[in-house]
């Protein structure tokens, strides 16, 4: 190609308005609290009439510009980093709502916005994120406590029991998950009281006020009753994955079986401690 070709493409009109479609896209998608890929404000810009030179600082001023390509695939590489990059921005709704299907865009809480289908039918959705987004990780099945036996007591942080290991009525446990997950969001699995008393209650939840809510009921003495477990999982002092147990009306042993854990991200489960 000549450099008077290369001159004329540089300054066709068809070109530069595909060009200032696709920043309008990337700004619209601002709005979703998105930030543009290409030609968002404060990305990199061509000079009015002058050519992008990645790697410096281009301004259009007034101008807009595009960004075309007539063959399939479009491919935008940066053998030095990420090949796309998105600036979250806090000024993106609503009009990221009614942007161009493809429209992809991040807000400054993290969440990325994805605008699908076409542009007669589109949709609005929300990419998965470890953001806010949490996926389920499949353990096998293990014991993270039984008051009854004195090596899997060994997860209890914090809290007393009583002199045969029962929970004590009104007196909290805390028991730390660190050795099996990594900042972990929440827990399933299956709690067992055994040896209780009379009639009580226990309440299984992550850390901080005792909620009213209770995980198992028990109306008599020797009786051994098991209930679902699926609860979040809090944080107290240096620990960032514990769940905390109380007991009233009467002591009770407690036994926790852990078969699932709620993560960000699978590299969060560690299951270094399982029984």
């Amino acid at each position: 190609m000549t450099r008077a070709s290369q001159q004329d493409n540089d300054h066709d009109p068809k070109r530069r308005r595909l060009l200032r479609r696709a920043a309008t896209v990337a700004a619209t998608t601002a709005g979703a609290g998105v930030a543009g890929a290409v030609g968002m404000p404060g990305a990199a810009q061509a000079d009015a009439g002058g050519n992008l030179i990645m790697g410096t600082t281009n301004d259009a001023g007034g101008a807009s510009t595009t960004l075309t390509h007539t063959d399939s695939p479009l491919v935008l590489a940066n053998p030095a980093g990420a090949p796309l990059r998105l600036v979250p921005s806090s000024g993106l709704y609503p009009h990221v709502l009614d942007s161009e299907a493809g429209t992809v865009a991040v807000d400054d809480q993290g969440d990325l916005f994805v605008r699908a289908g076409t542009d007669a039918n589109p949709t609005n959705g929300w990419a998965w994120t470890s953001e806010w987004a949490t996926t389920s990780v499949a353990v096998p099945p293990t014991r993270i406590l039984d008051t009854r036996d004195a090596n899997l007591r060994r997860n209890i942080v914090s809290g007393s029991l009583d002199s045969l290991g029962r929970l004590q009525p009104g007196v909290p446990i805390v028991l730390a998950l660190d050795p099996y997950v990594r900042d972990g969001y929440a827990i399933k699995g299956n709690v067992t009281v055994v040896g209780m008393t009379g009639a009580g209650v226990l309440t299984v939840w992550g850390s901080g006020t005792k909620p009213t809510a209770s995980t198992v009921n028990w109306a008599t003495a020797g009786t051994i009753l098991s209930n679902f477990l699926f609860t979040e999982l809090g944080a107290v002092g240096a620990y960032r994955s514990v769940l905390t147990l109380q007991a009233t009306s009467s002591p009770t042993h407690a036994i926790v079986d852990m078969t699932s854990l709620l993560v960000g991200h699978p590299s969060q489960v560690l299951l270094g401690g399982g029984a």
